[in-house]
């Protein structure tokens, strides 16, 4: 359950990561858009790496 909420947490942090990335860059802001977009790259990692983890293991339980 806890990796569930981790995983459905983290698109939406990825999503407003890359959304605020998208506003730097139109305003400039070059330091704060690689920021973002780090932030984002290793939230949706996370996530689909998390995903894969608990599906793997579904797989393994059946």
């Amino acid at each position: 359950m806890l990796l569930l909420l981790f995983v459905l947490l983290s698109l939406p942090i990825g999503c407003f990561a890359l959304w605020f990335a998208w506003k730097a860059h139109r305003v400039g802001k070059r330091n704060v858009v690689l920021a973002m977009g780090w932030l984002a790259l290793i939230s949706f990692g996370t996530a689909l790496l998390c995903a894969g983890w608990a599906y793997a293991m579904w797989l393994r339980s059946g």
